[in-house]
């Protein structure tokens, strides 16, 4: 699946950023840590240094809800990368930076975590 395919993905399931709380941007943190140390000791990634920054830029409503979000990653030769941004204009960047298979852990993750979404939203 590709960067514009994981955006529709999230569009389907009838999420938006006012669904999405602080706690929920844990959880995606937590699914993208798995997926690429995953991906990078089973060589899926163009170097196996990669992992999650701690930096994580946000913004919620009084209500809680999603204004905007940057996550970063991090490997030996770069530091603070973009992963995945929620833009305040609605766009859902994946890595702009990546070429390769390199997006592809980020964006499984991103779908396990819209699937856990929806489900906690059905049960809540």
């Amino acid at each position: 699946m590709g960067t514009d395919e994981a955006r529709e993905y999230f569009k389907s399931k009838g999420l938006s950023y006012s669904d999405i709380t602080e706690g929920d941007i844990c959880t995606l943190t937590m699914l993208l840590n798995k997926h690429i140390k995953r991906a990078c000791k089973n060589g899926d990634m163009s170097v196996n240094s990669m992992r999650m920054s701690q930096k994580i830029k946000s913004k919620f409503t009084s209500r809680g809800g999603l204004v905007e979000c940057y996550l970063f990653i991090n490997s030996h030769y770069f530091t603070q990368r973009e992963c995945i941004s929620f833009n305040k204009d609605g766009f859902i960047g994946f890595c702009g930076w990546a070429g390769g298979k390199n997006p592809a852990p980020i964006i499984a993750a991103f779908i396990e975590w819209c699937d856990s979404l929806e489900r906690s939203g059905a049960d809540g």
